[in-house]
């Protein structure tokens, strides 16, 4: 009986060493190994699992010296995030151009099938936009059924003569980035801000515009750049004055033209009241909601957006990740 025992004992030996050479040294995929010796797949992944535990697979991961993923482990933990992306700032200047392309990277791992991704506006999101294409990103994207859908309205041509920022309407972006991952884009046909609430109480009754933002609501991820209240940010162009006023309104951020406080709550304006898009008690429905964002100035607002539910995946650079961590 004794030898009985230990010939299967030396036979499960071998059969462990013959699905760990092929699964580690012959790069085999399960299924191959299970048809080779003759076996379900059920029993190559218990068997690799229980050679695991045996000692016969040594797992040993080295990782570049200098790698971000104890600082964004630190902050999703801290700040209960679905995921964080800290991209190593070598080059202070060209930090807006690595950031970017891995926020497209992000957005092309994170597509499924089925899915409506809404865009935001402003430099960064064309930023993205733009790596989607200089990147080939979009090549990346096999899911089908996708819909992109702008978050709010149009700028005013007579309040965006910045250049760049008239290329960074949402309804343009969205428009671009459909175009690349072979999805189905939506024009928001209004404008971002209006004169008067009239005004916008009558274009939201407009069919095509109640549509869009019916799937802006219904979404399943949403992209936004996540702005400071400082004089160069996209907000101020379109009203320099304002961002004085929501300042002492306590404001501190701004994401989809909604200007926040620190504790993530809209900060009541006549601005907010003429902004035609999503609030941000709508967007904080969005399942996944990725704020795009670095630079020392917006430590404040990203802190408050991550910390107050208003994003939970954050896409920013080393030096930014590690003041919002260690800043109080």
């Amino acid at each position: 009986m004794c030898k009985e025992v230990i010939a299967v004992a030396k036979s499960d030996e071998r059969f462990l060493m013959r699905v760990v050479d092929m699964y580690y040294q012959q790069e085999m995929l399960q299924d191959e190994i299970a048809k080779k010796l003759n076996v379900s797949r059920t029993t190559v992944s218990r068997a690799l699992s229980k050679a695991k535990k045996e000692g016969y697979i040594k797992i040993i991961i080295d990782f570049p010296a200098e790698n971000m993923i104890e600082l964004e482990k630190e902050i999703e933990k801290k700040f209960h995030l679905k995921e964080v992306i800290a991209v190593k700032a070598d080059d202070i200047n060209n930090r807006d151009i690595f950031v970017a392309r891995e926020a497209a990277y992000y957005i092309a791992r994170m597509i499924k099938n089925d899915m409506t991704i809404g865009m935001a506006w402003g430099y960064t999101m064309k930023k993205i936009v733009d790596a989607f294409d200089m990147y080939k990103v979009g090549n990346q994207v096999k899911a089908k059924n996708l819909e992109v859908v702008p978050l709010l309205g149009t700028m005013t041509p007579e309040t965006a003569d910045n250049h760049d920022l008239r290329l960074s309407y949402a309804s343009l972006l969205s428009s671009k980035l459909a175009e690349m991952i072979n999805a189905v884009s939506y024009h928001f046909a209004a404008p971002m801000y209006v004169k008067d609430i009239a005004t916008k109480k009558m274009l939201l009754e407009e069919p095509q515009i109640k549509n869009v933002m019916k799937k802006a609501k219904n979404c399943h991820a949403g992209i936004f750049g996540i702005g400071a209240l400082v004089q160069d940010s996209s907000i101020a162009i379109l009203e320099k004055d304002m961002i004085l006023k929501l300042s002492e309104k306590n404001g501190v951020g701004e994401i989809l033209g909604r200007v926040f406080d620190e504790y993530g709550n809209t900060v009541e304006s006549e601005w907010n009241d003429k902004i035609i898009g999503l609030t941000l008690e709508q967007a904080k429905n969005i399942p996944i909601r990725v704020g795009v964002a670095f630079g020392e100035e917006k430590v404040k607002a990203i802190r408050t957006a991550i910390s107050t539910g208003i994003v939970n995946v954050l896409i920013t650079d080393s030096v930014t990740a590690e003041s919002i961590l260690y800043e109080k």
